[in-house]
């Protein structure tokens, strides 16, 4: 569903003759990046309603206005012979007839005054499509639904639940759901590629292709997650996205980033002199937002050159540029170093920007960036985690008692990708990651029985081990990023949106990573 503004309107009858009232119209509008793709909106502000002096009224006013007032009063008069008709008074009560306007609004309502309700900030309940929000359930779940928000029926309900939360550790740039997918093996043979149509053998083997790509795409932007990470380096994931871009349904505009390749990789590749100066990063942010056919991103991030011809300097100067051209809404950081990373912040703060978001290597087996989220979260900087399940090994699929993870052996001897040495070493954590699986199971099953026969919020009741790992990193504060390839990966990303990891479960997987000696 594209975003679109709504327009929401209600009526209000008046009691009484000595406040003219003759409509409120209220107007909300859609703002990227931070908006939702469902319809009608909850208002998030107060809106005070202010009448006009008639004397400053137009001919054409006043009739109008005397029109509705006639009409007011036609409508006060059926509601308030209506209650007569239908409401038998306490003994201590004075007859109806006899009640005064207020003291009948005072019976329909629990506002004390007509007067008194229009005279201060007032905005009406109305029923809305959004998503359930993360209050909505105890014990670290996000899958409830507001006070007072009444639900539709399951195919309209929204699936997933924070797409407008702000987290308190976030900066301005919101990311959706504080999870994202990556391109990084899209269009690789060695990741398991295949340009053509797949043989069920090759399917089997958990190889891809296009079609498979743009599927999870679809699935990923409709169902709440909308950021998407690719790189300059990977002109077929860039062809891709700009393909998918323009084809796909999407729920909102999605969220790209791309990324400013090392510069000697990068020349390299292209056979050419490294890239320096500040107009060489304005211009990979132009030619990246050409091939995906965007006009501007969301976010462009710099990879850490390590040395960069014209320093620091350059650097901060052209992802200003970048900005101030358009080519991209926020900037980011790849594997920079605390210093640098303070340095570069401090250029751009000087500016009136900042560096939004830093990329690195996080996991539940593979903690030694814990510092590294702590130190961004000082510099009001989004941490960004890749590699979030090590390759496999922290998804808990692989264990000492089952090497190969129930995949088919690929012939005798075959022990699986790792050792039984390294998988014993880490029994501790796998177990607690499937004991949490079935406790955070047990905890939704229970939660989502205390709403009504049809209005309970769709959320995942077969959580995995994977799933843990993966909204472990979204509980240390940051957005994890992982590589899919087809629908059934997506579904596995999509899997950890509406719970959250509480407080005393995170301890728990901290003490056995410890216990195991990462």
């Amino acid at each position: 569903m594209k975003p679109s503004s709504s327009l929401i309107r209600c009526s209000a009858v008046v009691l009484s003759t000595s406040t003219v009232v003759v409509g409120l119209s209220l107007r909300h509008h859609f703002i990227s990046p931070r908006t939702t793709y469902l319809t009608s909106p909850t208002l998030r502000s107060n809106t005070a309603l202010r009448l006009g002096d008639r004397d400053d009224m137009s001919d054409y006013g006043k009739e109008r206005t005397n029109s509705e007032l006639d009409s007011l009063i036609s409508k006060r008069d059926a509601i308030k012979k209506s209650i007569i008709a239908n409401t038998k008074p306490d003994d201590d009560t004075p007859p109806i007839e006899e009640m005064s306007d207020d003291d009948i609004a005072k019976m329909l309502s629990d506002e004390t005054d007509i007067d008194d309700l229009f005279s201060r900030d007032y905005v009406p309940t109305f029923s809305t499509k959004r998503g359930p929000s993360r209050a909505g359930l105890s014990g670290g779940d996000s899958g409830g639904v507001l006070d007072g928000e009444e639900e539709k029926d399951d195919e309209e309900r929204a699936l997933f639940v924070d797409w407008t939360e702000d987290y308190d550790d976030e900066n301005e740039f919101h990311i959706p759901n504080r999870i994202g997918f990556t391109t990084s093996e899209w269009g690789d043979k060695k990741k398991g590629f295949v340009a053509g149509k797949l043989k069920k053998n090759e399917r089997k083997a958990g190889k891809f292709n296009k079609t498979d790509l743009q599927k999870a795409y679809e699935k990923l932007q409709q169902n709440g997650v909308s950021f998407v990470e690719t790189s300059e380096s990977s002109s077929f994931a860039e062809a891709f996205l700009k393909i998918f871009i323009s084809e796909c349904e999407h729920g909102d505009r999605p969220l790209v980033a791309s990324t400013f390749a090392n510069p000697w990789k990068h020349a390299i590749k292209t056979k050419s002199l490294p890239r320096r100066g500040s107009k060489a990063v304005i211009d990979a942010a132009e030619a990246c937002c050409e091939r995906m056919g965007v006009s501007s991103m969301s976010l462009f991030q710099i990879k850490n050159p390590y040395f960069y011809i014209g320093g620091t300097s350059a650097l901060a100067e052209g992802m200003l540029d970048v900005i101030s051209d358009d080519h991209s809404r926020y900037v980011g950081c790849i594997n920079m170093s605390t210093s640098k990373l303070a340095k570069l912040q401090r250029k751009l703060r000087a500016q009136g920007e900042f560096v939004a978001t830093n990329q690195f290597d996080f996991s539940l087996t593979n903690r030694k960036s814990m510092a590294m989220i702590e130190a961004c979260k000082k510099m009001n900087i989004t941490p960004i985690c890749t590699n979030v399940l090590d390759g496999g090994l922290a998804s808990g699929k692989y264990t000492s008692v089952n090497p190969t993870g129930g995949e088919v052996s690929k012939g005798e001897g075959d022990t699986g990708p790792y050792s039984v040495r390294t998988l014993e070493k880490l029994d501790t954590l796998f177990k607690t990651q499937d004991s949490l699986r079935e406790k955070v199971n047990s905890r939704i099953g229970d939660n989502l029985l205390k709403f009504d026969s049809g209005k309970a919020p769709k959320i995942n009741r077969d959580i995995t081990t994977t799933q843990i790992a993966i909204n472990y990193v979204r509980a240390k504060g940051a957005v994890p990023l992982i590589p899919v390839n087809n629908v059934k990966m997506a579904n596995e990303v999509l899997g950890c949106l509406g719970w959250d990891l509480t407080e005393e479960e995170v301890l728990e997987l901290d003490k056995a990573c410890k216990t195991c000696g990462v």
